[in-house]
């Protein structure tokens, strides 16, 4: 994703609210929530340097915890907001995509994200981000991912992040002391 194209997000999210009297705290909360969705790489650095310096094993204990809570809460307050975005910036999008998810193409795997196994979406999830897979949910699937399907991804990526960083800290740590 580029720079612009990042600022664009940053601004549509801070701009955006669904609760009246609340745009200020939303702005602030949605900024964040973009912040964090693109700090992956810095969040598995600071793991592994973590798990190099302390026990591996309870720095992804902790890590993973930690990580499952703000991703859930992320997760969530994207899919309690979208709806908001949606009707006052995508209106003309929204069109087209109701088109798409109606037509012959899109219809299987627009069944696949909303109604298919939450192994699925986890994994999906693992792989890319937590906030990526809500995203995409909600985006292809037109409806609210809902919380239980939040808490699979959520769990899902922070499993992953944690037992990437932590694995990486310690091969650095093994590397560290031998030296």
């Amino acid at each position: 994703m580029t720079l612009s194209s990042m600022r664009a997000s940053v601004a549509v999210v801070a701009q955006s609210s669904s609760e009246p009297g609340g745009s200020a705290r939303s702005g602030v909360i949605g900024v964040l929530v973009v912040l964090w969705w693109f700090s992956d790489a810095v969040v598995v650095i600071g793991v592994a340097a973590l798990a190099a310096w302390l026990n591996p094993l309870i720095v992804f204990v902790v890590a993973t915890i930690v990580l499952t809570a703000i991703n859930l809460g992320c997760c969530n307050w994207i899919d309690r907001h979208w709806d908001g975005w949606m009707a006052r910036y995508g209106k003309r999008f929204e069109k087209r995509l109701e088109k798409m998810r109606k037509g012959r193409v899109m219809r299987h795997p627009v069944a696949w994200i909303t109604s298919g196994s939450g192994a699925l979406f986890g994994l999906a999830a693992a792989l890319t981000n937590a906030i990526n897979a809500v995203v995409l949910g909600r985006l292809i699937g037109g409806q609210p991912v809902g919380e239980r399907r939040a808490l699979i991804a959520a769990v899902s990526f922070s499993i992953f992040g944690a037992g990437l960083g932590a694995l990486i800290g310690f091969a650095a740590g093994d590397i560290i002391r031998a030296l």
